[in-house]
């Protein structure tokens, strides 16, 4: 099987382990691969669509915006991936800056899952758990930031 290693120090060796290996994907690895394509594909259709649909009163705002008059941490997404499909960066980072980069990772997950489904095979991660904290902690602060530049930009 396909692995890349990373040194595992010890106190008493160093050991190595597999940071990303390729295997079985087995009955949860494939529901997954099926779960986000269930979702992923009629969003990207969606946002594809989107500025034939919004001249016709065809989209709609998040229950967030309804009920607080302000924008959602996801607010402006869905046109930062239209503004994507016509190959705008520009306009796409103006309306939500993180927008491109999770474009680029929702098409590159549905291939993922795509090669999953047809393969049966998926890449397994082990990663530190501070590296895995320190993931989950960026990628928040980064949504903050992002919320928040658009709630100053918008006002509060």
């Amino acid at each position: 099987p396909l692995s890349v290693s990373w040194d595992l120090a010890s106190s008493q060796s160093a050991r190595r382990r597999p940071l990303v290996a390729v295997a079985r994907a087995g009955r949860n690895g494939r529901a997954a691969a099926v779960s986000l394509l269930t979702f992923a594909v009629p969003w990207l259709t969606y946002t594809r669509l989107y500025f034939w649909l919004q001249p016709r009163h065809l989209t709609f705002d998040g229950p967030f915006m309804y009920i607080t008059g302000k924008p959602d941490p996801g607010c402006g997404l869905t046109r930062t991936f239209a503004w994507m499909w016509r190959g705008d960066l520009v306009r796409a980072v103006i309306v939500y800056p993180l927008g491109p980069l999770i474009f680029v990772v929702t098409v590159a997950l549905i291939a993922y899952s795509v090669v999953v489904i047809v393969s049966g095979r998926s890449l397994r991660f082990a990663l530190p758990p501070v590296v895995e904290r320190s993931i989950v902690i960026a990628a928040l602060a980064a949504l903050g930031l992002n919320w928040i530049a658009k709630l100053i930009w918008l006002g509060m």
